[in-house]
């Protein structure tokens, strides 16, 4: 069975993080997401995917193109010239599909789910597609899936008001289709599977309902990104390439005497962690992270080449590659700094985004 994965958007709601990294390379436990997502479907049973990409579709090639463990496993690359929205994106992929029912997953779900089981109450059943739902606590933010008691979709709502709440099943971002389904999509397009094929097939009764309990996220935003950031590095679900370390950190990275190092946490290669420095909260360090002296960095992400000076402070943040927060400085509630950004000497950045050097965007411009 063959998979395609949708990673064309453009990350809107992840940014300034995905100006210069598509959404499917952000680090967790400093593994680029996609690699989770291979890992999933393989597990699941799939042999062989069709990525569906538009934006920024070179670091992505370049990451399969070091994988040497899936040389035996067949990826396809399917680049649209123009945005063409969830269903287009798979009917662009159609010339790499063997014609036989398939799997498609969004980009930028995070999930335990046991993919088989969807596959086997798919291929149980006379429906056309099979969609994947999932229960969340708050149904409020979500697009919402009603079904009967024969796991028939019935009806779809559309972010209900708290009064309007039916269900709190969401959709997961997981199904499996018969290729009738791509009949239905019109080339070159922009066609959304959501809100345009799913709904055509609800009416004629060939859209059925899987429902998983397992663990799902979606990683689309800075708090959903740092949530998946504390689970895979706590355990909560598997990482990528099939392996875990609570404390992934080499002694000869810690430079200074009296550091802390505080597992679950992820150090990558070519990092330097200062005097007395701190260290923990289920914390990821990309490559050539720099730590300075009397510093602590608490349940954050710093991607590549990020720094964080002498004396400063980082909690529940989301600092990008190269950034670098000043010396006494502190960064908390969830800020978020672009590829590049600074924040000065003894500033304090609170639920901020700064997107350039010296700009600052208050945490309602953006979705978190």
């Amino acid at each position: 069975m063959q998979a395609v994965i949708l990673v064309g958007g453009l990350g809107t709601r992840l940014r300034p993080i995905t100006y210069d990294i598509p959404k499917a390379l952000v680090p967790l436990r400093n593994e680029p997401f996609i690699g989770y997502m291979i890992d999933f479907l393989r597990a699941g049973g799939v042999d062989g995917v069709v990525l569906s990409m538009g934006y920024l579709p070179d670091p992505i090639q370049e990451y399969f193109a070091g994988r040497e463990d899936l040389k035996d496993f067949p990826i396809h690359y399917a680049v649209e010239d123009h945005p063409l929205g969830t269903a287009g994106g798979i009917k662009n992929a159609e010339r790499y599909l063997d014609g036989e029912p398939l799997v498609v997953v969004n980009g930028d779900v995070l999930t335990g789910t046991d993919l088989s089981q969807a596959v086997e109450l798919h291929e149980s059943s006379d429906s056309l597609a099979t969609i994947t739902l999932t229960s969340v606590e708050d149904p409020t933010g979500y697009g919402l899936v009603e079904i009967d008691h024969d796991m028939l979709v019935r009806r779809f709502l559309e972010k209900p008001a708290a009064d309007e709440v039916t269900t709190n099943l969401v959709n997961a971002g997981i199904y499996v289709l018969d290729p009738e389904v791509l009949h239905l999509i019109p080339s070159g397009q922009e066609v959304s599977i959501e809100r345009e094929i799913f709904p055509e097939l609800q009416a004629q009764g060939t859209l059925r309902a899987h429902i998983s309990s397992s663990y799902w996220r979606d990683i689309g935003t800075p708090r959903s990104y740092l949530a998946a950031s504390h689970d895979v590095l706590s355990g909560a679900v598997g990482a990528a390439n099939g392996t875990f370390e609570y404390l992934s950190v080499h002694p000869s990275l810690v430079r200074g005497k009296n550091s802390k190092i505080l597992p679950p946490v992820s150090v990558a290669a070519g990092c330097e962690i200062g005097h007395s420095a701190s260290i923990g909260g289920r914390t990821s360090l990309g490559r050539g992270c720099r730590v300075g002296e009397g510093a602590v960095v608490e349940g954050s992400v710093m991607l590549d080449g990020a720094e964080v000076e002498p004396g400063a402070v980082v909690r529940g943040s989301i600092i990008g590659p190269n950034a670098r927060v000043g010396q006494n400085a502190i960064v908390r509630g969830l800020s978020v700094l672009g590829a590049g950004c600074a924040v000065g000497e003894g500033n304090v950045l609170d639920q901020g985004i700064r997107i350039n050097p010296g700009v600052v965007v208050p945490p309602r411009s953006l979705s978190f």
